[in-house]
């Protein structure tokens, strides 16, 4: 049996509602207490199981002949609140990285917790002055950002298609506190916008080497592909998955696309045509 591995890692865990999704009085509960905690497991466990079902009706649609892949959703462990540790970690370059976020993330905050993994990213290829990146390009970049997207329920970003692609699922997206079925709103919202932004970073990207067992990238966005529901946008918590969806994805899976790890070195993430490239000299 093969394993086609999604990862994710949560910086900004999912917000429990002061209701607990009940009907009844408003109910405060610090961000430790036993229900929160609880709560928390439960969305994540629907976010998981959505999503391996969501990839897994995916895989039977990759190019060409190929092992019978199964799919597993991983978490990455935490160093610290907000930090990943990668160490230990093995991530093949076609193997997509998740980051469970919160859309308000401040752009230079002080706690990890606050941060976007993909204002992280340009920092980086800011700060690392390399000449693929021009200092306004990344600036152009962190304000569209910033700049009050429309997209609720998370983003992509792949620079040039030169530096690593960025997969967030905002946590905070769409809440309904007062929906006594919050917790698989949530989790299936998660899930799926998970889904819609690896298939923006996988499907538009063209910078990718050549192969048989993925497709070339796709003119336009996922967005206007016909026949899609969960890549379509806006997109709701409980969008039935389409075969487009299906075909879409699996068509470019395979395709080896460097997502960013988390407070890394940006250097050795940085590639072109689907090789890794050395460094830039300073």
């Amino acid at each position: 049996m093969a394993y086609y591995n999604v990862h994710f890692f949560i910086v900004r865990p999912t917000l429990v509602p002061e209701h607990v999704g009940s009907s009844g009085s408003p109910t405060t509960l610090t961000d430790d207490a036993p229900e929160v905690l609880q709560a928390r497991i439960d969305v994540l466990a629907i976010f998981r199981q959505t999503l391996q079902e969501l990839m897994q009706a995916a895989v039977e649609h990759i190019p060409g002949s190929h092992p019978e892949y199964e799919v597993q959703i991983l978490e990455i462990p935490a160093a610290s609140p907000g930090v990943p540790n990668f160490s230990g970690l093995t991530i093949a370059m076609h193997e997509p990285i998740v980051y469970l976020t919160k859309k308000e993330a401040e752009t230079n905050p002080t706690d990890p917790m606050d941060r976007r993994p993909c204002l992280v990213m340009l920092r980086a290829l800011q700060d690392g002055s390399f000449q693929e990146f021009p200092t306004e390009n990344v600036r152009a970049w962190r304000d569209g950002i910033t700049g009050g997207s429309s997209d609720l329920e998370g983003q992509a970003i792949h620079i040039e298609d030169l530096a690593p692609a960025v997969a967030e699922a905002f946590s905070n997206a769409r809440m309904q506190y007062d929906a006594d079925n919050w917790k698989t709103i949530q989790g299936n919202l998660l899930a799926r916008a998970a889904y819609h932004e690896i298939a923006h970073c996988k499907a538009e990207c063209a910078n990718r080497a050549h192969g048989s067992r993925w497709q070339s990238a796709i003119s336009g966005s996922i967005h206007d592909e016909a026949g899609v529901t969960v890549l379509n946008s806006p997109l709701a918590w409980n969008a039935v998955q389409s075969t487009a969806d299906k075909q879409l994805m699996g068509r470019h899976m395979m395709c080896p696309i460097a997502f960013y790890k988390l407070d890394q070195e940006i250097a050795s993430q940085c590639f072109h045509n689907g090789q890794l490239a050395p460094p830039t000299p300073r």
